[in-house]
């Protein structure tokens, strides 16, 4: 009887981990498409509304429904406190608190901290190509991830599944 439930647990246990593994290559697909949004609202906001960058992010970070929303928020509120702290400074910031939280790669927050080299230091149209620039760069990292989640996915759910049995067979 305890043999029963030990293999039903570890198999539980490799099948949950294989999932979470598949999910993960989810979200850094829906994440992405998201940040790509978030910038096409930001270039809206700059170039055609004129709004100040704290409010500007403030707005994006009300709008957005996905954890990275906080990497708007904390750019924000970096912004209000941190008195002398650059643009710059302020992005790297909430990029860094924030990244562990997400199922983004070092290759997205390497994109997303050198768009922030560029935040607020040049004019609108300046602006509107740097933003652009990052949304490609985004999209292109998006369509990788893509590809690997098509890959991957599917073979992390087999996965967990067939070792957690491999755990069972070996163990008894």
């Amino acid at each position: 009887m305890f043999k029963l439930i030990g293999a039903t647990l570890i198999i539980g246990a490799s099948t949950i981990a294989g999932f979470q593994i598949a999910r993960n290559y989810h979200e850094r697909t829906k994440q992405l498409r998201i940040l790509q949004q978030a910038l096409q609202m930001l270039e809206t906001e700059i170039v055609y509304g004129a709004v100040p960058l704290h409010l500007a992010m403030e707005h994006i970070g009300q709008r957005i429904t996905n954890v990275v929303k906080t990497f708007f928020l904390e750019m924000s509120e970096n912004l209000k406190m941190l008195d002398g702290a650059s643009t710059y400074e302020c992005w790297r910031l909430s990029i860094e608190k924030h990244y562990q939280k997400t199922a983004l790669k070092t290759q997205d927050k390497a994109i997303l901290i050198q768009f922030g080299h560029t935040l607020g230091i040049s004019d609108r149209e300046d602006q509107m190509k740097h933003i652009r620039l990052t949304m490609q760069n985004l999209a292109t990292e998006e369509q990788l991830a893509r590809d690997e989640q098509k890959i991957n996915e599917k073979l992390s759910k087999n996965l967990g599944v067939l070792l957690g049995i491999l755990i069972v067979i070996l163990m008894y």
